[in-house]
């Protein structure tokens, strides 16, 4: 299985910055050609189209994989905030293609009391060996800058993507890489130079209305699958 690689965007960087070294290869952050999804793309269309171009099998269940910083707990909202399936982080969870999933990430020692509620728009699949779906799930990591950010009023935008075979580079990494790019760059377009876009995630600090929350804010009761807790291959 390849390296999943993942694109971060949440701060503006200097005008000057245009190329960065992926897997020992310079890559050219200018794509010229027209891309008419990013990440300001309302969430829910980039599923939709992935889902409606039949190039991805729309309803499979692709299992995943959400890390906080240290401990924690996320919750997988299954058509309702009444309707929750709770998991410690790292917490294993099947989502379908061609949906837009929200989840609760709280009860994190570095950040005392705090409650987010991030979105995952999942648009493709991994192709691993027959039979071992569970063993490689799609990580989805958040650390402390992309929650500290989000504190701070950011919205904090990401894509993860498959690498290629021929620029994967050639190393086993401890954490999920990062590279930050600048906002005016399209982050879909970027991660698909690089290789296949899987999902997109987006956190801000929106959070449920206590005068009662529209009920599409939890999701659009997309299927949710609970997972065992099954040690992941690389």
């Amino acid at each position: 299985m390849l390296l999943m690689a993942l694109i971060a965007f949440a701060i503006e960087l200097p005008s000057a910055w245009s190329q960065q070294v992926v897997g020992g290869r310079k890559y050219n952050s200018g794509n010229q050609f027209y891309h008419p999804l990013n990440q300001r793309t309302p969430p829910g269309v980039a599923s939709q189209w992935a889902a409606l171009s039949g190039q991805v099998q729309a309803g499979y269940i692709q299992p995943m994989q959400v890390a906080l910083p240290s401990k924690g707990t996320v919750t997988f909202f299954a058509g309702g905030p009444e309707q929750t399936i709770q998991k410690a982080s790292p917490a294993p969870i099947g989502f379908a293609v061609g949906y837009v999933y929200r989840i609760k990430i709280s009860g994190m020692p570095e950040f005392p009391g705090v409650e987010l509620y991030p979105t995952i728009e999942l648009i493709d699949r991994l192709h691993p060996p027959a039979g071992l779906a569970e063993a490689y799930p799609i990580p989805v990591s958040f650390t402390q800058e992309d929650i500290s950010l989000a504190l701070s009023g950011r919205m904090v935008s990401k894509v993860i993507y498959l690498e290629r075979p021929q620029t994967a580079a050639p190393t086993k990494f401890d954490n999920q890489p990062t590279l930050s790019i600048s906002s005016q760059k399209n982050l879909i377009a970027e991660a698909d130079l690089l290789g296949r876009p899987m999902l997109i995630l987006r956190m801000g600090g929106r959070l449920p209305s206590t005068r009662g929350e529209d009920p599409a804010f939890f999701g659009s009761g997309a299927p949710v699958v609970e997972l065992n807790n099954q040690r992941t291959k690389n």
